[in-house]
């Protein structure tokens, strides 16, 4: 039998751990992760009209959900490199409001907000060609998404938490990875007892509360919560590198998320409601 030699096993060992590391390491613009991306589509769908579901029936692919879109845009970034900074925007932590000047300035620093007024106005406008139309509901159900998740929009100097390396519940991670899937999963892997979770949260009066407003406060919204999940509430400071999160952190960020996650759908239904609803 053909056995491959000892350095040449350890270059490739050496070559798939620097793959795994850069996987882990190189962007800020994944969020939610698949869990979370699907629950907040499968609820949104539950308040689209039915003129807008129509019309997203008809610009998607045959069989293909809400749920299912959300993942076109990370699939795609390999080949569109220039839509990365779409997905977030850094506004410095210490700023008590977002502002399109974050957008602005350097476009490498994320513009989500002013891309999500660009793919809404894009997705309305029916004389456009249906295939640019199917692209825009994609990107804007995907960025929708994230803008609501908090590492999307602060800034601290470490692409949105990529960087900063701590242990959740004695595993290595970092803290995007945390929020990104960590606080979910840990309270709950079953998608559809996460999509039972939001219902039972999901009244009239919830609906009417968290869809008001505009992308700009949804962002800021982010922005304030990002502050806060920097803060290890074991020491009140700023969570440093190597530092260890587990029952506390976990209990002050799930209603954090679980929050998040309701209101980006109720805002997703109402995006889609009013581009594609009249």
């Amino acid at each position: 039998m053909f056995r491959l030699s000892r350095s040449t096993r350890r270059g490739r060992l050496v070559a798939a751990l620097a793959l795994l590391i850069a996987l882990y390491t190189a962007s800020p613009c994944w969020a939610w992760g698949r869990l979370g991306h699907r629950v907040i589509a499968k609820l949104a769908e539950r308040h689209l009209t039915d003129r807008a579901n129509a019309e997203i029936k008809a610009l998607l692919e045959p069989g293909e959900s809400l749920a299912d879109a959300y993942t076109w845009a990370d699939e795609v970034r390999g080949q569109m490199r220039h839509t990365g900074p779409w997905h977030y925007v850094d506004v410095p932590l210490e700023e008590s409001r977002y502002d399109d000047k974050w957008a602005a300035d350097n476009p490498a620093k994320g513009y989500i907000v002013p891309k999500i007024r660009e793919l809404r106005a894009v997705l309305k406008d029916r004389s456009r060609p249906i295939e640019e139309r199917r692209q825009a509901l994609r990107f804007l159900v995907h960025l929708v998404e994230d803008l609501h998740m908090p590492l999307h929009v602060g800034e601290n100097h470490d692409k949105g938490g990529n960087q900063l390396q701590v242990r959740f519940f004695d595993r290595g991670s970092n803290l995007h990875s945390v929020w990104d899937t960590g606080i979910i999963a840990h309270a709950q892997p079953n998608e559809e007892k996460w999509v039972a979770d939001l219902v039972a949260m999901d009244t009239p009066e919830a609906m009417r509360d968290a869809q008001k407003g505009t992308v700009e406060d949804w962002a800021t919204e982010s922005l304030l919560a990002d502050r806060e999940a920097y803060q290890d509430p074991k020491t009140g400071q700023r969570i440093k590198r190597g530092a260890t999160l587990g029952d506390e952190y976990q209990a002050k960020s799930l209603p954090v998320a679980k929050r998040r996650l309701y209101q980006a759908s109720a805002r997703l239904a109402r995006v889609l409601n009013e581009a594609l609803g009249s």
